[in-house]
């Protein structure tokens, strides 16, 4: 009987003890890192048969990955650096209080809130998260192409903001004026960024 007891306990022993070995091998969990990054918008307004574009730069940035993976990220872009080659006068107009009113609100922001990977001809992922400007928050998807080489990560990507009045951007908003009134002065709600981004 002692002897089947002391059996018992030595093969017991070494069940427990091939299972901790088992657990240990176990691959440890990848670590989030976050990346700082660079990067410039390319902003394009539509009116009555016209169009405006220019660009602005990020202030600062960062991704977050694990692995190979985006999980997250913020970035902030720079209003001062709001440029169009249309016209100085058309600059101005812009970084005033009509516009994005820059004096006032010298910041906006993307947070990333969720990446999904995707098949598509035009694009690897899909980029939710919360875009702030002039103070007003809302959800905005990019469809970017993500890309690493010689050690750096890229994307470019781009969304379309709908409905700009949420923003509190309504100068000349058809939402806020009559048609009949606004004329060829009309300004579309509608406005396409373009996002081109790297790590350092």
């Amino acid at each position: 009987m002692k002897t089947f007891t002391l059996l018992s306990t030595v093969l017991l022993a070494s069940t427990l003890a091939f299972a901790a070995g088992k657990a240990d091998k176990k691959a440890p969990a990848e670590a989030m890192m976050k990346h700082e990054v660079t990067g410039t918008l390319r902003w394009t307004g539509y009116g009555v048969g016209k169009s405006h574009s220019g660009n602005l730069s990020l202030k600062n940035g960062e991704i977050e990955m694990k692995g190979k993976n985006i999980t997250g990220g913020m970035f902030v872009i720079d209003m001062a650096t709001l440029k169009t080659a249309d016209s100085e006068k058309l600059q101005g107009h812009l970084q005033s209080a009509d516009f994005f009113d820059i004096a006032k609100f010298p910041e906006s922001t993307f947070k990333i809130t969720k990446v999904e990977a995707i098949k598509s001809a035009t694009a690897t992922h899909k980029i939710s998260g919360d875009l702030t400007i002039k103070g007003k928050t809302n959800p905005v998807e990019l469809m970017a192409t993500v890309k690493e080489a010689n050690g750096k990560m890229t994307a470019s990507g781009s969304t379309e903001i709908k409905d700009r009045t949420k923003f509190d951007i309504v100068y000349n908003s058809a939402k806020f004026k009559a048609i009949s009134a606004l004329g060829d002065k009309l300004i579309e709600d509608n406005i396409k960024i373009e996002l081109d981004v790297t790590t350092k």
